[in-house]
Formats: C-alpha cells, structure tokens, sequence
C-alpha cells in the first residue's frame, strides 16, 4: 500500500490465520500486510515460519525506508529554485506540476519544464497556502524564520516531502545535518502572505481535519450523507471542495487519514467495502451523533474514552500489576483498538496474554468480567459508533458495577 507514491509501514498481530494489520507510527508511514496468508494445507504455519515471514517484511521495510530517506535528502547544491528543480528528474518536476494542476506543459523537457515551475510556483502558492493546516503552515513559518535555511530535526519525512512536491521546501544535507531550504522566490511570497483572513482558514482547515479524523476514528470510515451533514452542523458550514481539497492533501502525510475509493477510511479499516456494507446493512441505527467536542479529542489516534469500564479496567492493571502510565496507555489503546473494529473476544485474551502474565483463580475471573464489559461499552466501528449497551439501553456510557474487591497484599504479577 502507498500514499501518494510513497512507501509505508507496518505493524502485525494474527488473527483468522493470516497476519492482521495494525497501525505503527514511523516516519515512513503504514505497510498494509493483509493478504499475506500464513495457512498451509489447511494448517497455520508453526511459530519459526511465521517469526521468518515477520523478519523477511521488516528487513524489507528497512530498505525501502532507506530508499526514501536517501530519495529524498539529497545533497545540497544552492538556494536558487531553479538550480534546486533542475536537480529533479522529469517525473519528479512532473508531481509539482500535477500538485498545481498546471496544463499544457507535460510534453515540455525537464529543463523547459523546470523553467515553467520557476515562474509559476511563486504565482501559485498563496492559493495552496489557504487549504494547509496549522502543523505544515507553522513549519513553513519556522523556514522563513530562519531565513530560508531551517535545521530539520525530527520533522516529518513525510509531510517534508510533501512541502517538496509544492516546491516550497528543498530537504537537502549539508555536512551531515538534515536542512530544509527555502529559495527567496518562495520565501518572499510566504512572508507577504500572512494576512488575518489566510490564518483563519488555516484555523478552519486544521479543525476540519481534527473532526473528520475524530470520526473515522470512532466509526472508521467517511461517506454517507447523515455524516457529512452531521460534520456541517457541528462546524457549522458546508463540507465544500475546498475542504476536500484540504483532506487529500494531509491525507498525503498524514497516517490516520486515508481516502479510498468512495470514503475518507481510518489507516486500521481492512476493507472499504466490508465496513460500508456492514454499516449500510444496519438501516436500523443512525451513526452516533458525536460533538464537535468529542471529535475533537479523538482525532488522537491513541484516544481512548475514560468511561466506567475502562477506569475500571485502569486500576485493576495499575494495583494488579504495578503499570505505570505509558504502560497502562499502551495496554488500554490495543485493547480498545481491537474491540473497535469488532475483533473476537478470545483473539484480544490471546493478545492481552502476549503482553503480560495472565492471572489465575479469582483475579482472572475478575479479569474476564472486566474485559467483557469494557467490551459491551466499546464504541464498534460496525455498530456507526454506538456500544452495544448503548443501543441497548439508549445512552453510551453504563453505569460502573461494583467490582470485586481485590485482596493484592500478597499478590503482585
């Protein structure tokens, strides 16, 4: 799978005898692994071959890794746009072409072809500048800051080659330290276009691609027409081309948000016809009417929702096992992503089992109790991001049973 023609990368689990899908965050971005089949002859393959398929993806991996990282930080040559394009090979200079939808100039050379970008990406960006978000503006904002000639740090390699493809930035490497250059005929143009009106629809752009990402996250994919006019009532203004405009474009760096064939799709969704059909089949139930508020904070893609169930679950792993915070966050966030997307009860204790030491007797029984609930109270993609107690009982969040109480003296995991 690729975004925009770059590579992406992976993370694994096993579930219904091939390898699952699951989302890491990396600067490269997300290798989907669904189809690779680990069955054989009606067997599932033993535990060495599957170690052999998981180390063969990331060897492969690394390379491409590599291979982009190289691509993409080349060595510097100048700080004039011209000399940087004429660095570029045809297709390359092609991409900014098609990013400007510019016309008429595909048959030309590379050298004419760069002479036209010279000339009409400086005309061109303060219209691109209306549809970025806050986190590619205010990295453009720190190029110009440093007049032209900005450290690159840990930015994103991504959405750096994003910026690339608008020719507003050049990553380059110069004595061994990762730049991001800004020729002057761009910079010029991004300095004198900072008027209050451009912040306000940066302000808007970033808030439109918070509450659509915030609900794919609870109900994994974007296309009927009840949840585009939710998305209008909560933003208060129309879902226009511009907004679309604004999602394809960080959909090109961004890993939580990807566009399908009919719907924008969380990274996590195995098939977009699957979930469109498994929703469309439910006429009974209306998709959850989140606020704008709630889409908001799950727009984070390692949200998890503090109700009841999962507090519970918290302060049983915190006393049981002595998690600290980034441990329990982690815990939580794959328990939940599982049950979101619907996956088997037994699957998730297999998982669960994985990452820590199961306990025995009465703990596990607690254990199960708890998992079960937090299962009934979990949002599912399938059910339009309702719980099954939700529907049930006609409001989200049920009510904290009394746990049992644990006598932990004596007993640590």
């Amino acid at each position: 799978m690729t975004k925009g023609g770059r590579f992406l990368c992976i993370g694994q689990s096993m579930h219904r005898n091939r390898i699952l899908c699951f989302i890491v965050e990396s600067p490269v971005g997300i290798w989907e692994t669904e189809g690779i089949n680990v069955e054989q002859g009606g067997k599932i393959v033993d535990e060495r071959s599957n170690k052999r398929i998981m180390d063969e993806m990331e060897e492969t991996l690394v390379k491409l890794h590599h291979t982009f990282e190289e691509k993409l930080w080349t060595p510097y040559h100048s700080h004039d746009l011209h000399e940087l394009l004429i660095q570029f090979t045809k297709n390359e200079l092609s991409e900014i072409r098609k990013m400007y939808a510019i016309t008429g100039v595909s048959q030309l050379n590379k050298t004419k072809l760069a002479e036209v970008l010279v000339n009409e990406i400086p005309a061109r960006i303060p219209d691109k500048l209306s549809i970025l978000t806050n986190d590619a503006y205010a990295l453009l904002l720190r190029v110009v800051n440093a007049a032209g000639r900005y450290p690159a740090g840990d930015v994103s390699s991504l959405m750096v080659s994003v910026l690339r493809d608008l020719g507003m930035v050049f990553p380059v490497v110069q004595d061994g330290m990762r730049l991001l250059i800004m020729p002057q005929e761009v910079l010029s143009v991004i300095a004198s276009e900072q008027s209050k009106e451009l912040k306000r629809a940066i302000k808007r752009n970033t808030e439109w691609v918070e509450v659509v990402k915030g609900m794919l996250n609870m109900q994994g994919a974007l296309y009927a027409p009840q949840q585009y006019e939710h998305l209008e009532n909560v933003m208060k203004e129309p879902f226009t081309e511009k907004i679309r405009e604004v999602l394809h474009l960080v959909g090109l760096y961004d890993l939580n948000l990807e566009q399908g064939m009919f719907s924008w799709l969380h990274p996590g969704v195995e098939s977009e016809l699957d979930i469109r059909e498994a929703q469309m089949e439910r006429t009974d139930i209306e998709f959850y009417p989140f606020t704008k508020e709630q889409l908001k904070l799950a727009a984070n893609p390692r949200y998890v929702e503090k109700t009841p169930a999962v507090k519970q679950l918290s302060e049983f792993f915190r006393i049981l096992y002595e998690m600290k915070k980034e441990e329990l966050d982690e815990t939580l966030n794959m328990i939940v992503g599982m049950m979101r997307v619907d996956i088997k009860f037994q699957f998730i204790m297999d998982e669960l089992g994985e990452s820590i030491e199961l306990p025995d007797g009465e703990e596990m029984t607690i254990l199960i109790d708890l998992m079960m609930e937090l299962h009934n109270t979990t949002r599912k993609w399938i059910l339009k991001g309702h719980s099954p107690v939700g529907l049930r009982e006609g409001y989200h969040q049920q009510k904290g049973r009394k746990g049992k109480v644990l006598n932990l003296k004596d007993y640590r995991k």
